[in-house]
């Protein structure tokens, strides 16, 4: 027997070499893991540092913002100001509406008096527009609040109305301004002059500051005056959009109509390499889409991943502007760089309308991603059963695997989708077939102990595939899946296939499925190919609860293997836990284990051995007087 376990250690000797062997490969695993840490490392560093920069970018805007907010509040002085002159001068037309009975020389001196106050003050806004004009906005300074002591010349001529008529505005000989002077041009702030000058001239905070504000608010007259005013329709923002891409992006087509009739190009990229048709396509912008077409945008152009802008409407769920595309000829199967087709997008993002205008028009339904990654698999991943069904009405291929060789009914087991692994099967799905990772739909469902699905599953196994069904009920993690294979295939169950699920179950501490394969009939006793039972498992690998389990349905606590009773199996690794429930189950082969114990080195079982030997030595001496006795060692 010792020739035996000698064997027994050699080869657990031959494992553990294996096993060093494989922590090696571990441990250069693990330095290759260490140096791809480093490179992310300076790579993340170097993330850093750009985002110090633009940090120090955002606070340069953040200087600029200050800037303007500046200048916007002495705009807003200067409107002010421009009201209280036109307040002036309705009081001196009021004052000439009041003149009519009293002669030339009184009005004129009555005016030469309201003149003489009014006018410094005129003549300093005039003084400081012709400033403004010529000086940085940054530069410019306010005029003084108090009037200019020096002296003003005017000449005031005014005829003597009838009491019938009004008289004329009054002419201001050297102070009138020849023409309208800008205030600002910089920030695209409206043209002011003294001339009609009103609290309603001023103009809104919300008017657009830029061409690019104006294409993205669709605001078309302040677009034309960007324009006129010199600016480029080939211009760029800080992120490489041109005005027709913002206008594209926001629908604003009369804006892209008078942009691409200046000559903007409709083919012009943008940020990730996207034209303006694209941004049109990807925002569902139907009516800007067939704008662009019309205007000759290439429907086939792709952008940095590829993507064309029949798959940018697709991923976004735009059925309009998608149908708008294709009635433009475009192209349903292009595939961007991950290999995707717009019906794979469109199925990924839920969207069933476009996906049945996708297939309407042609699309092929059984296109694979370079993952191997089917719309079917798709539809299923993310739990569309409305596109799954009318995928499969549509005879899309139920047994076409991705990459792993999974098949959607594999994928649907795993996602444990019972309605779709039915209609699967009832489309013809194999319940058996495995895959490259040997998992088979009956194998993950036995796994995952899902036995509704199982039953679902045995029902369409043929009677050449029954093989599977032995080892998948060795990966059984229920009762519910034992007793469905118990009640498809008997047979397996009881045969050679059982036995083997007995042990895995004592040998993982399965205690639900070790119970209920004890029930439908298994034998408790069953030995493997080296003669050892499931109780020598159990104690191998220190599960205490599947002793007991085994014992209470009739196991041999002894065992029959050559190779040790399942007491020695225990003491020699040192499972104190099931040397003490063998003991109490009555395992008489004491001296063998305490051996095995003491060699192994394991105390605490040396000790529970000891005990219970003193314990049946006492036991055995008292009752030596009252009678026979045979002691079990």
């Amino acid at each position: 027997m010792e020739k035996q376990f000698t064997k027994i250690d050699e080869r657990f000797t031959k494992i553990d070499e294996r096993f060093t062997k494989i922590d090696v490969r571990f441990i250069k695993i693990d330095e290759r893991f260490t140096e791809i840490d480093e490179q992310f490392t300076e790579i993340d560093e170097r993330f850093t540092k750009i985002d110090e920069r633009f940090t120090k970018i955002d606070e340069q805007f953040t200087k600029i913002d200050e800037q303007f907010t500046k200048i916007d509040e002495r705009f807003t002085k200067i409107d002010e100001r421009l009201t209280k002159n036109d307040e002036n001068f309705k009081k001196v037309e009021e004052l000439l509406q009041r003149a009519p009975g009293k002669g030339d020389t009184e009005v004129q001196e009555s005016l030469q008096e309201k003149l003489t106050i009014l006018m410094p003050k005129v003549e300093e806004q005039l003084t400081f527009h012709q400033k403004a004009s010529s000086t940085p906005s940054s530069q410019a300074e306010f005029p003084p609040t108090q009037p200019s002591s020096a002296p003003v010349t005017f000449s005031i001529s005014v005829s003597t109305p009838s009491l019938n008529t009004q008289l004329p505005a009054p002419t201001i000989a050297t102070a009138t301004p020849t023409k309208r002077r800008r205030v600002q041009d910089v920030v695209g702030r409206p043209a002011h002059s003294i001339e009609g000058a009103s609290a309603s001239s001023i103009p809104s905070r919300d008017a657009p500051k830029s061409l690019f504000e104006a294409a993205v608010m669709g605001d078309v007259p302040a677009l034309r005056r960007f324009l006129s005013d010199g600016r480029s329709v080939h211009a760029r923002d800080l992120y490489g959009n041109t005005a027709l891409h913002l206008a594209a992006s926001n629908g604003r087509t009369e804006v892209a109509d008078v942009l691409i009739t200046k000559g903007a190009g409709v083919d012009r990229l943008g940020p990730q390499s996207r034209t303006p048709l694209h941004c049109a396509a990807a925002n569902g912008h139907s009516a800007t889409v067939a704008r662009l077409v019309g205007a000759g945008a290439a429907v086939e152009a792709r952008d940095a991943r590829g993507a064309t802008a029949v798959a940018l409407a697709a991923r976004g769920g735009h059925a309009a502007a998608l149908q708008s595309l294709l009635e433009q000829g475009a192209s349903v199967d292009t595939k961007d760089v991950d290999g995707r087709t717009p019906l794979s997008h469109a199925v990924r993002g839920k969207f069933s309308s476009v996906v049945a205008l996708l297939v309407g028009k042609g699309a092929n339904m059984n296109e694979a991603a370079k993952d191997g990654d089917t719309p079917l698999l798709s539809s299923i991943t993310h739990e569309s059963p409305e596109i799954f069904t009318f995928l499969l009405e549509k005879g899309a291929t139920v047994n076409a695997a991705d990459i792993k060789s999974e098949t959607p009914l594999l994928v649907a087991v795993k996602n444990q989708k019972r309605d779709f692994v039915q209609l699967l099967l009832s489309k013809g799905a194999s319940p058996t077939e495995v895959s490259n990772t040997m998992e088979s739909p009956l194998s993950v469902a036995s796994r995952d102990g899902n036995g509704d699905i199982l039953e679902c599953l045995l029902k369409h196994v043929k009677q050449s595939e029954r093989a599977e069904i032995g080892r998948s009920l060795r990966e059984a993690a229920s009762a519910a899946v034992v007793w469905a294979f118990a009640d498809a295939a008997p047979d397996v169950v009881l045969g050679e296939a059982g036995r083997q699920a007995l042990f895995a179950s004592a040998e993982y501490a399965r205690q639900e499925v070790l119970r209920a394969l004890l029930q439908v009939g298994v034998d408790a006793n069953a030995i493997d190919g080296i003669g050892w039972t499931a109780l020598h498992h159990a104690a191998r690998n220190g599960h205490a609860s599947s002793i007991r389990v085994l014992l209470a349905a009739g196991a041999r606590v002894d065992g029959s293997s050559t190779l040790g009773s399942p007491l020695s199996v225990a003491a020699k690794n040192g499972k104190r836990d099931c040397v003490v429930a063998l003991m109490a189950g009555g395992a008489s082969e004491l001296t063998e284990a305490l051996n095995w114990a003491r060699q192994n080195q394991h105390q605490s079982c040396v000790l529970e051995i000891e005990r219970q030997i003193a314990r049946r030595t006492k036991l055995n001496d008292a009752l030596k007087t009252t009678g026979p006795f045979t002691a079990r060692f």
